[in-house]
């Protein structure tokens, strides 16, 4: 099992767990696809001997780190017990002396799905509007910003002043 962490920087990381080499090399077909790089068919077995060697590196030397296009990928073995969580055990845990609810314990990290995929390319384009000048948030590009205090739509423009059509 392995701990994944996204890193790109401007955007807080993202974390997943993977269970199976497969959902490793989801993770990182999904960092291309979501970039707007496909696979093809003469690059899939590159892609598949890198990640084998991602995985490598995490097993040898504790973390592994492979860049993806402007995404860096850190990852790390762990124990599958140290991402249990006895208070999601189902409800047999609490006849079995368990807690009812998560206690706070556990450290969950999710698997990367097809939604993650989606949030995951929202997120990428959010932050290269905002390293570029413009607002992830507005969708704005640097040279849409308010004509007049030259902000985003996040602010209030009340006190601007609009430019007239010229008749």
């Amino acid at each position: 099992m392995y701990a994944v962490t996204i890193e790109h920087s401007g955007m807080d990381d993202l974390r997943y767990v993977c269970e199976t080499p497969g959902e490793l090399r989801n993770v990182i077909w999904g960092l291309a696809h979501a970039q707007g790089h496909t696979i093809g068919s003469d690059r899939e077995g590159e892609l598949i001997a890198e990640v084998g060697t991602l995985r490598s590196r995490a097993d040898i030397h504790g973390t592994g780190r492979l860049d993806v296009h402007a995404v860096t990928v850190k990852v790390e073995p762990v124990d599958a017990s140290a991402y249990a969580c006895e208070g999601h055990a189902g409800e047999d845990a609490v006849l079995l002396g368990g807690p009812e609810f998560c206690d706070g314990r556990c450290k969950p990290r999710r698997k990367f799905g097809r939604e993650d995929l989606i949030d995951l390319s929202l997120a990428l384009d959010d932050a290269d509007l905002d390293e570029s000048g413009g607002c992830g948030p507005c969708g704005l590009e640097a040279g849409q910003m308010c004509a007049d205090c030259g902000r985003c739509n996040c602010d209030r423009h009340d006190s601007c002043k609009r430019p007239t059509a010229a008749n």
